[in-house]
């Protein structure tokens, strides 16, 4: 493990995502998570919408944008922003790393407060 990896949670094998763009994990000890894979490069958000309490991985994938399924919210999947109503609140995002064909995440932000 690389001193990279060293303060990571290991998520398991690239090839978990098995061909999808998004996956839901839930590594123990951690929040349920929503890892994506967009133009050959991972991001990871929480999965819960910040609005309406609801996975994201039911939501729909665009570009680097996912769309929550209940109300349409719509967030940056690298930053966590939200980018319309009815979402204020930014998602927490994580850091992803692959090492040896493994994924990892990283705590990267808490920003979960109002945008305005």
């Amino acid at each position: 493990m690389t001193a990279d990896t060293a303060a990571a949670c290991h998520l398991g094998p690239v090839d978990a995502l098995d061909g999808r763009d998004m996956v839901r994990m839930t590594p123990q000890g951690w929040p349920p998570l929503l890892i994506y894979r967009v133009e050959g490069e991972y991001f990871a958000t929480a999965d819960t919408c910040t609005h309406a309490t609801a996975s994201l991985a039911e939501g729909e994938l665009e570009g680097h944008t996912i769309v929550c399924p209940v109300h349409w919210a719509e967030f940056d999947i690298r930053t966590g922003k939200p980018l319309c109503f009815p979402a204020t609140r930014a998602l927490d995002t994580y850091a992803v790393s692959v090492a040896d064909g493994q994924l990892y995440v990283r705590r990267k932000s808490s920003i979960g407060s109002d945008e305005q």
